[in-house]
């Protein structure tokens, strides 16, 4: 990891996102940037002046955004003397822009903040944050307001247990290359899980019908089984316990969730399959009750156009 983008807006709530993001910087060795984005629709009253008008709004945004983003550079400074820092002020429409600024510098990570209002709404994630989760090329570290997110890193055996729901596929796996970077050298735990979608029963009194659709389950569990065992064995990075759980239910985000509620979770990590804002359920309906079903932080990877879809 050689670079972390971390948006700021002058909030108090992105700027929770600064500790956990110059912890790992410090622990990985890499360097952050600062990002300031400035609109470019004016407000209402002066985009009905004159032009000189609107020039001179963006040209007084730029500097407030450029200089407090040196007041922030220094204050990492004193408290992480050894971070390198890089900051990037522009013009454009917010979300696309800071995607393009992520691509363009070849970030590793993204890290920034949301937070929510109710377990299932889609409006508390923030129209900003919706997108960059949904069309970043790079791994996206979304962080809620709470001590789950401001403990993350904080020593060196955080994360403590990282929750990876995986389906099957290649692309689903893609989480785990920049898992590996962000876990510490030693004390980590990792359950990779999957979950079995119970079949409906068969209307039918017949007992071998029965018995075949157990037996068919059974047969179902072991292939899953064996799958995350060799996922298991294939990623295995040093210094961490890696464990797998499979779940049979006739809900698999609720399931999932569930499972992220015990045993101390402190990040859940999953790819997605965004390939666009034009529709909601491109996020893949598992994936996107995850994220806003959970009070974890998220380390969310996009999946390329053409991968498998969630299971």
């Amino acid at each position: 990891m050689k670079k972390i983008l971390i948006p700021l807006d002058g909030s108090e709530l992105a700027e929770k996102a600064l500790p956990p993001a110059l912890r790992l910087a410090q622990r990985t060795g890499a360097g952050v940037l600062l990002s300031s984005i400035v609109s470019d629709l004016p407000p209402v009253p002066l985009a009905a002046g004159d032009g000189e008008l609107v020039a001179g709004w963006f040209d007084e945004e730029e500097e407030r955004a450029r200089t407090y983003l040196e007041t922030v550079k220094g204050k990492i400074k004193e408290s992480h003397p050894g971070v390198a820092v890089e900051l990037h002020v522009q013009l454009g429409p917010v979300g696309r822009t800071l995607l393009a600024q992520g691509t363009d510098a070849n970030v590793d990570l993204i890290t920034l903040t949301t937070h929510g209002r109710g377990a299932w709404q889609r409006a508390w994630l923030g129209s900003v944050a919706d997108e960059v989760i949904r069309k970043a090329e790079r791994p996206v570290l979304l962080l809620r307001d709470g001590p789950k997110s401001h403990d993350l890193f904080g020593d060196a055996s955080s994360p403590r247990h990282v929750f990876v729901p995986l389906d099957g596929s290649a692309a689903g796996e893609q989480v785990l290359k920049p898992l590996a970077a962000m876990l510490p050298e030693s004390g980590a735990r990792v359950t990779l899980a999957s979950i079995l979608l119970r079949p409906f029963p068969l209307a039918s009194t017949y007992l071998p019908h029965s018995v075949e659709e157990g037996t068919l389950l059974q047969e179902r569990e072991k292939r899953t089984e064996s799958y995350l065992h060799d996922v298991a064995a294939r990623w295995n990075p040093p210094g961490v316990k890696v464990s797998t759980t499979v779940v049979a239910s006739d809900d698999v985000a609720s399931a999932l969730l569930g499972r992220t509620r015990e045993g101390d979770v402190d990040l859940l990590a999953l790819s997605t399959r965004g390939r666009g804002g034009v529709s909601r359920l491109l996020l893949g309906s598992v994936a996107d009750k995850l994220i806003r079903g959970t009070d974890l932080p998220v380390l969310a990877v996009r999946r390329p156009v053409g991968g498998a879809d969630e299971g």
